[in-house]
């Protein structure tokens, strides 16, 4: 049986309407790339098709949920094929739609607005998150019609450029998404007034001529609701900056900002990753060649983190002149002694002050106190920063020498328990590779000099900032730590060799500060954005913590000299470079390849320990799985969603086909059931047909004109309820007459035939019931249910 539907033009104008308006909203984002069209194109074509699929959707009255779950499957579509190529974001393409939306975070981050085409592209993130703001404007304005809730989406795509970008978004796109959404306003005020009847007033009062009270009622409502929100949106912005609210993370991407030290790691690389080099601090000192410089020390690894832990700092502990010897230190270890000025400009913003480990003595103004475990300094006071400080300092520099003699294993009690705690759930891979790289060391200060070794030479590291994986827990270790993994920077290197010396026995904490400065005069130099780092400090009897150098050359040229004696008649490079003079430039970084020389291979590594098996080659196996699993889960929502309909459907067929009463009695029965008309069983015919022709509505009626609760009753359909009465008494007749009887009754009664009388029931009872309860009846029939769970 066919539907009656209202013409196709009114569903598709709201649709495009609410496209037009979040497009336009979207242009608000043209200063975040020099190319606007890398993402305004490609968006224009997404909210055409999006919207012709959500209206064709809405016309057909599928459900709504049907409708939003279509469009975002489209959406994921198109997105997935304007960035990878490929129609779903599985596999292969999966991996290399995740990897564009990082690599444009980055350039987000590292470059100014606006970011030129040169730099890695940062239009695959303003499309996907385009394409989502799309498709939720318009499930929300057209498919639930929720208008003002899709004026917050609008506000959200609004306020980004309002609080990232210093010129701001700009008025003309926020004039064309504020008058779209007034448009959208009215048009929802008109159908949901519509949906109550006719107007009240004379017959050609229109909708649109002066003195309409349904025109008034939308004046009114749309015209608040509009203001309101047009206010909203140019309020709200205002305070976005100053709430420091980036809902994109995106980014400004300006290098000249202040460069924030509160959580070290974090903040670390987020300001390496600014796309100028920033100077911070200065300093002038009689050392020949200044280089790491410490801000903090991370003692705490939770398998999620590397943080400062608990700290014992004591008002008496204060940077005011002579410090304590560095514990560890054996009082036999030759020391020189460097003097130091430091000044640090208003760019640097920190609660943490660089020193120089060890020192032996630090003067700086201001309640900074140290922690006589660490002898890393930190502000005691709320609003204590290093911003524009100047003090002095004392460098200690012992002389270990490369003899290995200052270098005995700890004892137990040396240093507190938490310096050795490795969590339980660090990866396998970690604790294997860890025994097998340093399996030739006869003590732990071999063991270090064999970790070194083998993150800068033999174990095919490369550094790159860009794409180095985020943070530093167990999940990015074994990621680091595996053969196909093994990218990174500073962070990965500093955390992996910490961790792989706690689970040697081997105390060990990470270490955040500036590698080195340049000079800029005679005695005088500068540290600068670029030259923050992470390094690991390792423990020994003797000569307390001690920094080592696992960051390969790319970043780091030259290593301790106390690092750089040779294990178990292994030679070692001077400088602790890689021993195979094929290095790939890469982007401003080295490929680091595995030494081939006979002397420095390394035992085989047991990479099983972390998942069993080597690594493959092609797709790996978990993500097959996954594949497969939403494939089937797909397939399954299809057969659940599409499957009751069409046996809905067959058995309609199949009842009006057949010349036995009860076949369109069934039907009857049927189609009350799923459209939620009270239906008794064990009550007769007539009984039934009773309650039933309070039901009908009347079927000749446009369904797109009905009102939102149509009249029913005999008096509206007469012709169905005359239609019901045949039906009844053609049942009556097969059911209790005598045999022969129904034969005469269908040659006396030829008016119309039994498919032509249920057809026009059912159209009745589906005219008399809500848009939503046709909408579930033929989406989710409750007759198909009932039949499987009673099978």
């Amino acid at each position: 049986m066919s539907r009656h539907r209202g013409p196709f033009g009114p569903v598709l104008l709201v649709g495009l309407v609410a496209a037009l308006t979040s497009w336009a909203a979207l242009t608000s984002w043209h200063g975040f790339v020099v190319d606007r069209g890398s993402y305004l194109g490609p968006l224009a074509v997404l909210a055409v098709l999006v919207t012709l699929c959500g209206s064709l959707l809405r016309w057909t009255g599928a459900p709504r949920w049907v409708t939003a779950l279509a469009q975002l499957l489209l959406g994921t579509v198109l997105v997935t094929r304007e960035i990878t190529g490929s129609l779903l974001p599985l596999g292969g393409a999966g991996t290399e739609l995740w990897r564009s939306i990082e690599v444009s975070l980055d350039s987000a981050r590292q470059y100014a607005a606006p970011i030129s085409a040169n730099v890695p592209p940062v239009w695959p993130l303003l499309v996907v998150l385009g394409a989502l703001f799309i498709v939720l404007v318009d499930i929300l304005a057209c498919t639930y019609h929720r208008v003002p809730i899709a004026g917050l989406v609008l506000l959200a795509v609004y306020s980004v450029p309002s609080g990232l970008l210093d010129t701001g978004p700009g008025w003309g796109s926020f004039a064309a998404a504020a008058g779209g959404f007034l448009v959208l306003l009215h048009l929802e005020s008109r159908d949901h007034l519509l949906r109550w009847g006719r107007a009240v007033g004379p017959e050609e009062d229109t909708l649109w001529r002066h003195g309409n009270p349904l025109r008034e009622a939308m004046r009114a409502g749309a015209g608040r609701i509009g203001v309101t929100a047009t206010a909203l949106a140019l309020v709200v912005p205002t305070f976005v900056p100053v709430l420091a609210v980036d809902i994109l993370d995106l980014g400004n991407g300006h290098g000249d900002g202040d460069i924030r030290i509160r959580k070290p790691i974090a903040d670390m690389r987020r300001d390496l990753e600014r796309g100028r080099d920033v100077p911070l601090i200065r300093i002038t000192t009689d050392d020949p060649r200044p280089s790491y410089l410490r801000v903090s020390v991370l003692n705490r690894y939770t398998g999620d983190e590397w943080s400062s832990g608990d700290r014992d700092v004591a008002s008496d502990d204060v940077a005011d002149g002579a410090l304590p010897r560095p514990p560890g230190l054996a009082a036999d270890v030759p020391t020189k002694t460097y003097d130091y000025e430091v000044s640090i400009n208003d760019a640097f913003d920190s609660t943490w002050l660089p020193t120089q480990f060890p020192a032996a003595s630090v003067d700086a103004s201001g309640d900074w106190r140290f922690d006589p475990a660490t002898m890393d300094f930190l502000a005691a006071d709320d609003g204590l920063t290093t911003k524009g400080l100047d003090y002095t300092m004392t460098a200690l520099d012992p002389e270990y020498g490369t003899d290995g003699r200052f270098f005995g294993d700890p004892r137990t009690g040396d240093v507190p328990a938490e310096l050795l705690r490795v969590p339980g759930n660090v990866p396998p891979i970690a604790r294997n590779l860890a025994d097998s790289v340093t399996r030739p060391a006869r003590n732990d200060y071999e063991r270090a000099l064999l970790l070194q070794r083998w993150f800068r030479q033999d174990g095919g590291f490369t550094y790159d900032l860009r794409r180095a994986p985020d943070g530093t827990g167990n999940e990015t270790l074994a990621t680091f730590l595996a053969r196909d993994g093994r990218v990174g920077y500073c962070e990965q290197y500093a955390s992996a060799m910490a961790v792989m010396a706690r689970t040697l026995g081997i105390p060990a904490r990470v270490a955040v500060g500036f590698l080195e400065p340049t000079e800029i005069d005679a005695g005088v130099w500068e540290y600068s954005s670029h030259d923050l780092h992470a390094w690991p400090e390792l423990y020994f009897a003797g000569a307390g913590w001690v920094r080592f150098e696992p960051t390969p050359s790319g970043r780091v040229e030259e290593v301790p000299a106390y690092s750089r004696v040779p294990v178990a008649g292994s030679g070692d490079d001077p400088t602790g470079l890689p021993s195979d003079s094929n290095q790939v430039p890469s982007g401003g970084t080295t490929t680091v390849a595995p030494n081939p020389g006979a002397t420095n291979k390394p035992r085989p590594e047991s990479d099983a320990g972390a998942d069993g098996s080597q690594q493959d080659q092609g797709i790996p196996t978990p993500v097959l799985i996954s594949g497969g699993i939403v494939l089937l889960v797909l397939l399954l929502a299809a057969v659940a969603l599409y499957g009751p309909r069409a046996v809905r459907h067959r058995d309609r067929q199949h009842r009006f086909a057949s010349p036995d009463p009860d076949q369109a009695w069934a039907e009857l029965r049927a189609t009350a059931r799923d459209l939620g008309v009270p239906w008794t069983d064990g009550r007769s015919p007539r009984e039934v047909s009773a309650v039933l022709v309070d039901h009908l509505g009347d079927p000749g009626t446009d369904p797109e004109r009905r009102p939102e609760r149509p009249r029913t009753g005999p008096e509206v359909a007469p012709e169905a309820t005359d239609a019901l009465d045949r039906i009844v008494r053609r049942v009556e007749h097969a059911r209790y007459a005598r045999p022969g009887a129904v034969a005469v009754l269908e040659r006396t009664d030829t008016s119309t035939s039994l498919a032509t009388d249920a057809a026009l029931v059912v159209a009745a009872l589906e005219a008399g019931v809500t848009p939503r309860a046709r909408r579930r009846a033929a989406w989710v029939p409750r007759s198909v249910w009932q039949r499987l769970r009673r099978g």
